[in-house]
């Protein structure tokens, strides 16, 4: 008997008796001895699954009655689609048709699925008439199933305290995603700064999620329940990137705190990535797709095999993924920095092409071929011209697990993966800022190039003459598990070992030596030049082309770093259901866990001893620890009316965590369900929430960064009128050196989350359901490294002057900001779902579904002496320390039609309106609404059976993204809209 977590086991009174799980039970509801015998009246199915055997568990919820069979007999066979109204007989008749299988009724209370040219597998039919079960009511009778997300106990659907949507294999391949990472951008519950591929200048190839506007780090990614290594290059979240979507059968989004039930990092939510294990026959995929402007060409093949036999299943699956670019300037809205005459301002940079040389008495001149001139406010560079707005990618996966059954007792199964991702970004040329450097770059007086006699200690240049610079991030990332579980005197238990490992290397070219600059624009005396010296003298204070080919290449480097982070686990879990209550059972699970996590980031020798321009000076990372976990959970049933139809439930679990860096955490959680009729369930849960201090925000070196910072002091009405702004700043200047780093003594971020909620399903309106779900964060000891937090606080009342540098104009020198437990954060609002399916006819089968989250409150505050900012439908770009778009309504519309071989699904994606502020400004814009809508053919072709055709068009009526004009990255949010416009594309599969 297979006892993998996608078969599920129900084990009735007696069945020791049978062979135990030699036997498959199938038993969710019993109403009385002849509820078989009276099954001719008809039953509205909608059956559809892969595999017979969930074709039979679905079979048995939905008719209410009890059906056994032997898993060996049915193992890996498939089954088909079956939707409307049928007599039990008929369904059965029509699931079984060409599996060799029959059915029986037994003893006019249960069904028997057996095989008669099957000589190793029990047969259901003659041990049930030999060893005869009772049924007399449901409180004798409990279901072993798979474990749901948002619990440990083993139920056949969720019904707990919490929220959970899921997306099923179906919906992913109507959604027309190839990442996981794209398909969870459009989520209702998603917002905030996620990164993917479409953050070209800031982002790093990875994708992450963000559920409820929280970072990435606040939203625990498990697969198939379990931990996963976190991005190699010391990340703190899983890079979804590094999760082969084909091999993915649904996603559970847990949208309530889970700390009690998985520990830390659960504070948003949890994203349960369930990979497929019922697969049998072969496939082949292709995909392609484009741009109407002909870019973002993508393709994507996959090979996946699946088999069963006696005693086991494989499962094996292989893909190829490449993504090309789209650049900036090939969108009206990313073509230019100067978006005035979008309605927006001028974000071009200072740093010009031919140089920009501000002389000691403040005169600014721009430098050409004939000569110098003076500068003008449209002396400024397009950046944009030059950057990749999509960064291309490639990926590449293979995916296997399978399952044997030792005995009819014990079954072992084993998960492997490997995958590897390339993807590098265009960034503009190098700018040179020699006033902003935390050495000093100053062209000096007798520099052969310096036609002004004196010291020039700001000059601003963007080397057009060296190489494209380039940002590539490769990575490798492997897991392995193993485990075993089985019944053994009515508890059901497993144990599991994990394994996985994510390296990443970054490396960044055409950016600049700051040495060999500081010398070759430095007193000739030190730089003499060949054969004295390799020192060749600079000339950056000229026009375009002035600089030579060996003077870029003194100057050009390329810089490194590398990293990796690993995660070990060991974990043991029983549970089993106990003498009833009055009103039911109780199900009960315990378990413990150990895990061992380590990483390290160490940059090149280039970049950990030398001062570069263009890239990021760091000291190496290098943290581990263990972690040791107990958790215990139980569902209580309260009161259970006596028709079955009205129940109140409790479930109730804490987890005891232990950190070997910072000591312990304990978390309770509650749920209430309670069902007052056949037509409503009200849920309300309350959950404590701990996230751990991530090893980078640990043990982090110093890095050095050029910051994206608004300084207060460049306004003029600002000067001398708050206490830190005594001189005007430089208003051209928005990048600064920035010194950041970990902090070993940090303590974890608590929280507490509430949530209530009901779900409707009215029966004047068979297949309707509606769910609402209030809930609330409150977040405290956020960790937080906000350089720009303390540059205000600086400007606004004289504080953290010991970390706040400025010049003697005034301008910002340096800003050292470290990691704090600082802030704290409130977010309330609601979920709301829909789901209604139109019983198939004669002109096809209708489904439709709906959701939509609003955020009421998004209150964060920087520290307790900071005030309470609601940030609730406003946007602010990660790269100026904001958290992202949060838009108070986002709302998600899918309809799916059905008839014979033709398959249509239509999604309408809506993002509400942000606002933004200004840059250089206290005004505020409004972000438009956005609405994006796609739409997808499928036909099942009559001459080769399995062979399917897919056309579809994303944005199909080219909405375009709307104007963010402080968005750092192609004057949009691309975290959370989308610049690609029309996107078609096609897929041709074959399964055999």
């Amino acid at each position: 008997m297979s006892c993998t977590q996608a078969t599920p086991i129900t084990r009735c009174r007696g069945i020791q008796a049978l062979g135990g799980p030699a036997l498959l039970w199938a038993v969710l509801s019993f109403t009385s001895p002849t509820a078989v015998a009276s099954a001719p009246t008809t039953i509205r199915f909608q059956i559809d699954a892969p595999l017979l055997s969930t074709a039979l568990i679905q079979l048995s919820r939905q008719s209410d009655l009890s059906i056994v069979f032997s898993d060996h007999a049915l193992r890996g066979l498939p089954a088909d689609t079956l939707s409307g109204n049928f007599t039990l007989d008929e369904a059965l008749d029509r699931l079984l048709e060409d599996s060799g299988l029959h059915w029986e009724l037994v003893d006019q209370s249960v069904i028997a699925v057996f095989a008669d040219n099957c000589p190793d597998c029990p047969n259901p039919r003659e041990l049930l008439d030999s060893h005869p079960v009772y049924v007399p009511g449901l409180e004798e009778t409990y279901v072993y199933s798979t474990r749901v997300t948002g619990s440990r106990i083993r139920r056949s659907s969720y019904t707990g305290g919490g929220p959970v949507d899921i997306i099923t294999r179906n919906e992913m391949e109507l959604s027309g995603s190839q990442s996981i990472g794209e398909l969870l951008k459009f989520v209702p519950a998603v917002s905030g700064n996620a990164t993917s591929t479409a953050i070209s200048n800031g982002g790093d190839g990875t994708a992450t999620v963000t559920l409820r506007g929280l970072p990435a780090n606040n939203t625990l990614v498990l697969i198939n329940g379990r931990r996963v290594a976190n991005d190699g290059l010391a990340g703190d979240s899983v890079d979804l990137n590094s999760i082969p979507p084909a091999a993915v059968e649904r996603i559970e989004i847990l949208k309530d705190g889970a700390s009690a039930i998985y520990g830390s990092d659960a504070i948003a939510g949890v994203v349960n990535i369930i990979t497929k294990t019922e697969f049998s026959g072969f496939l082949a995929e292709g995909f392609y797709g484009a741009t109407d402007r002909d870019d973002l060409e993508t393709d994507a093949q996959t090979l996946q095999y699946g088999t069963g036999f006696s005693r086991g299943s494989v499962f094996i699956s292989g893909s190829l993924y490449q993504q090309k670019p789209i650049y900036s300037r090939d969108r009206d809205i990313s073509a230019n920095a100067d978006t005035r005459a979008l309605g927006g301002t001028d974000q071009r940079s200072s740093a010009t092409a031919d140089a920009r040389v501000t002389l000691p008495d403040g005169q600014t001149l721009i430098a050409t071929p004939q000569g110098y001139r003076e500068a003008t406010s449209e002396d400024l560079f397009n950046y944009q011209q030059y950057t990749t707005a999509v960064v291309p990618f490639d990926r590449a996966s293979l995916y296997a697990n399978g399952s044997y059954d030792f005995d009819d007792w014990v079954t072992g199964s084993m998960e492997l993966s490997y995958l590897k991702t390339d993807a590098e970004s265009v960034l503009a040329a190098t700018p040179i800022f020699t006033a902003m450097q935390q050495e000093p770059l100053v062209v000096a007086a007798d520099n052969p190039y310096n036609q002004f006699g004196v010291p020039l200690t700001d000059v601003r240049r963007r080397l057009l003459e060296l190489p494209d610079r380039r940002q590539r991030n490769e990575s490798e990332v492997m897991r392995a598990g193993l485990a075993l579980e089985g019944l053994w005197s009515d508890w059901y238990w497993d144990i599991g070992y994990d394994w996985s490992r994510s390296e990443a290397v970054e490396t960044n070219y055409a950016i600049v030596n700051a040495d060999h600059l500081r010398r070759g624009i430095g007193p000739a005396r030190d730089c003499q030049g060949p054969p004295l010296d390799d020192c060749i003298a600079i000339d950056i204070t000229g026009p375009t082309g002035s600089l030579t080919a060996d003077q870029a290449g003194y100057i050009a480097a390329s810089g490194e770093v590398s990293g990796y982070y690993k995660l070990s686990t060991v974990d043991l879990n029983i549970s089993r259901a106990l003498a009833g209550l009055p009103a039911g059972r109780i199900d009960l699970a315990v378990g413990m866990e150990h895990r061992r996590e380590a990483t390290r980031k160490q940059p090149g020798a280039l970049l950990s001893t030398t001062d570069v321009i263009g890239a990021t000076n760091f000291e190496p990372t290098r943290g581990s620890r263990d972690i040791s976990e107990v958790y215990a959970e139980s569902r209580i049933p309260v009161w259970k009316r006596p028709d079955g139809k009205a129940s109140l439930d409790i479930e109730a679990a804490v987890r005891f965590s232990h950190y070997s860096d910072f000591g312990g955490s304990t978390n309770p959680g509650l749920a209430l369900r309670w069902q007052t009729g056949p037509a409503l369930a009200l849920r309300a849960s309350y959950a404590s929430g701990f996230r751990a201090p991530s090893l980078n925000e640990l043990y982090e070196g110093v890095t050095e960064n050029q910051a994206f910072l608004n300084d207060p002091c460049a306004q003029a009405a600002n000067v001398g009128v708050l206490p830190g702004c005594s001189a005007q700043s430089d208003p051209s200047l928005n990048q600064f050196l920035t010194l950041e780093g970990g902090n070993p003594k940090l303590e974890p971020e608590t929280s507490d989350t509430w949530g209530l909620g009901l779900v409707w399903t009215p029966p004047q309106v068979p297949g309707l359901s509606f769910s609402g779900d209030m809930f609330r964060i409150d977040q405290d000891d956020v960790v937080a490294s906000s350089a720009q937090y303390i540059v205000e606080q600086n400007a606004r009342n004289g504080s953290f002057a010991d970390r706040v540098e400025r010049d003697a104009s005034g301008n910002l020198v340096l800003v050292r900001a470290n990691n704090l437990n600082i802030g704290r954060r409130r977010v309330s609002g609601a979920d709301f779902g829909l789901n209604w399916q139109r019983q198939a006819g004669p002109l096809g089968q209708l489904q439709v579904s709906g959701s939509a989250s609003w955020i009421r409150e998004y209150l964060s505050q920087q520290d307790a002496s900071a005030p309470e900012l609601d940030i609730a439908g406003t946007f602010r770009d990660a790269a100026s320390e904001g958290l992202g778009g949060i838009p108070q309504w986002k709302a998600q519309l899918d309809l799916r039609w059905n008839r014979k071989r033709w398959q249509v699904g239509y999604q309408l994606n809506y993002v509400d309106s942000l606002r933004e502020q200004v840059p250089d400004s206290n005004r505020t814009r409004h972000i438009k609404s956005w609405v994006v809508q796609d739409i997808q053919l499928n036909y099942r072709l009559d001459f080769l059976e399995g062979l399917r055709l897919t056309l579809g068009i994303d944005n199909l009526f080219d909405n375009d993204a709307p104007l963010a004009v402080s968005a750092f990255n192609d004057n949009i949010d691309g975290r959370t809209h989308d610049l690609k416009g029309r996107f078609w594309y096609t897929r041709l599969s074959q399964r055999f």
